[in-house]
C-alpha cells in the first residue's frame, strides 16, 4: 500500500513539474458592415455588374512589384466567382493616373466599370495583447507576462460610379486565437510546480531560444482565407434585399 501511495504521489509530483501546453483565448472583434440601400436597389436591376478594384497608393505601372498582390488576386477571384465582371486594374489605375481631372462619369466611360470597391486599409499586423491563458484542462489562469499576437484588418468603400454614389463600408477583422487551434502562435507553456510560465519559449518545439515572434504573424494561406470569407459577406450583403 505506502509503495502505491509512493508511487502515485511520485507520478502526480512529476506531472506537476513538467512543461504543458496551454492556450491564448481572445474574444473576436466584430465586423461593421454597412452596405446603403442605394446598392441594393442597384443590385437588383444589375446583377452582375462590372467592378474594379481600387487598391492603396495604387502605381500607374502594371508591372508595380506590391507585397499585398495575393490579397488583391483573392478579392478579385471573389468577384468573378459571385459573378461580377472584373475589370483589369492596371488599366484602371492607368486612366485614372493620367488626370487628376477626371470625373466619375469619365471613367466609367473609359473603363467600361460599374463599381469601385476600394481598399482602404489591409493590415497583418493588428495587435491583441492579453495575460490570460487556460490550462491543459480548461482552468483559467494570469500570467505574469502580456502576449502579444497578430491578427489582421481589412477595409473596403464601395462606390457606384453613376452619379458618385457612395455604396457602403465594409470593415472585416481577423482574430487570432478565437478558438482552441494547434497554432504555435496560440499556445502557451506552463508549469504547475514551481508555478511559472514561459511567455519566450517555442511552444511547438520546446526549443530553449527566444524564437516565439515567428510565429505572431497572420499566414498568407490565413489571410487569404479570411479575404476571401470578408469579399463573401460583402457580397451576401449588398445582394440581400
Amino acid at each position: 500500500m505506502r509503495t502505491s501511495l509512493f508511487i502515485l504521489t511520485s507520478f502526480l509530483l512529476f506531472s506537476s513539474c513538467v512543461l504543458k501546453k496551454g492556450n491564448l483565448l481572445l474574444t473576436e472583434k466584430e465586423n461593421e458592415i454597412i452596405a446603403t440601400q442605394s446598392i441594393k436597389d442597384y443590385m437588383k436591376l444589375f446583377s452582375n455588374p462590372s467592378i474594379v478594384l481600387k487598391a492603396p497608393n495604387s502605381e500607374n505601372k502594371t508591372t508595380q512589384a506590391d507585397p499585398n498582390s495575393y490579397i488583391y488576386n483573392a478579392i478579385e477571384k471573389e468577384l468573378l466567382i459571385a459573378g461580377f465582371d472584373v475589370k483589369d486594374r492596371g488599366l484602371f489605375n492607368e486612366v485614372v493616373g493620367k488626370s487628376k481631372e477626371i470625373n466619375y462619369e469619365e471613367i466609367r466611360t473609359l473603363t467600361g466599370t460599374d463599381l469601385i470597391l476600394e481598399l482602404v486599409n489591409v493590415s497583418t499586423k493588428l495587435e491583441f495583447v492579453t495575460n490570460k491563458y487556460y490550462k491543459a484542462d480548461g482552468r483559467e489562469s494570469i500570467a505574469p507576462y502580456t502576449y502579444k499576437v497578430y491578427g489582421a484588418v481589412i477595409e473596403f468603400k464601395l462606390i457606384i460610379i453613376q452619379n458618385n454614389q457612395y455604396a457602403g463600408s465594409y470593415l472585416f477583422y481577423y482574430t487570432p486565437c478565437s478558438k482552441i487551434t494547434e497554432d504555435c502562435g496560440c499556445k502557451v507553456l506552463y508549469k504547475d510546480f514551481p508555478s511559472k510560465v514561459y511567455p519566450y519559449l517555442n511552444p511547438c518545439t520546446i526549443d530553449m531560444s527566444p524564437n516565439r515572434t515567428s510565429f505572431e504573424y497572420v499566414s498568407q494561406d490565413a489571410m487569404v482565407e479570411f479575404v476571401r470569407n470578408g469579399v463573401k459577406q460583402m457580397i451576401n450583403e449588398i445582394k440581400n434585399k
